[in-house]
């Protein structure tokens, strides 16, 4: 049977709709030429579901169970492999995955394979101040990466984080180029920051940034859950 991928997404909701974008785009520009040539993919847009990175933060109530929840629904469907487009999110992967009993494709464990690969050690990382404090990265990192060293923004930069992702969901990512409330403009600073700091490469370990923003020189965790997603599916024709 081939591959049905299952997408919790709606965190967010453009970053969810840039992944079907960014499968469309790449496939297309590979050779595909009919619809069949793409993956089947089934999304669950989790508007509802309460944020992720204020829960790991201690200031929301938990998301775990709509997840949870979530990803059986998305099981009954008849997908095989299911995805959380929320690098946050794997706060708690290995209890949603256990709970859905179906497997997964870990963003975060995907990131790390990809660093290993091109040897970079010096790895600043952008993402959310939930993603930050609960160490998702790092959890992730020891057990593949150990050589690793992730380098973080400051107090002030790490607060412009909080401010690109919020200005991602919002109208300000219509705002003309180099506008300073505009995300690309947010986030292009950061990159520079973290360079400046002494990364050899960047994280782009939120997959909103990607919505109004791209870089040579990164690892985009939403460019990496795109090509997992094609080498699933694809593979089987």
């Amino acid at each position: 049977m081939k591959k049905i991928i299952g997408v919790i997404g709606g965190n967010g909701v453009a970053a969810t709709n840039k992944l079907c974008e960014l499968i469309e785009n790449k496939l297309t520009l590979e050779g595909a030429f009919r619809d069949v040539h793409h993956p089947e993919i089934i999304i669950y847009q989790a508007t509802q579901a309460p944020s992720r990175s204020m829960f790991v933060e201690g200031r929301g109530p938990s998301y775990i169970e709509d997840y949870v929840n979530i990803g059986k629904k998305l099981k009954d469907t008849g997908v095989s492999v299911l995805c959380m487009c929320c690098n946050t999110a794997h706060y708690a992967i290995e209890e949603i995955q256990k709970r859905v009993d179906i497997p997964f494709i870990n963003i975060i464990e995907e990131v790390a394979l990809e660093a290993k690969k091109m040897k970079k050690q010096k790895l600043g990382l952008i993402a959310s101040d939930g993603c930050v404090i609960g160490k998702v990265y790092e959890k992730w990192f020891d057990k593949i990466y150990p050589e690793a060293q992730i380098i973080y923004p400051s107090i002030d930069f790490q607060k412009e984080v909080t401010r690109g992702i919020c200005n991602m969901k919002n109208k300000n990512r219509f705002l003309e180029d180099n506008h300073p409330d505009r995300p690309q403009t947010i986030f292009s600073n950061l990159y520079n920051h973290l360079i400046e700091k002494g990364a050899e490469i960047v994280i782009m370990g939120c997959t909103d940034i990607r919505v109004d923003f791209n870089k040579e020189n990164t690892i985009d965790s939403l460019e990496i859950l795109v090509n997992k997603i094609i080498n699933l599916t694809q593979n089987e024709k």
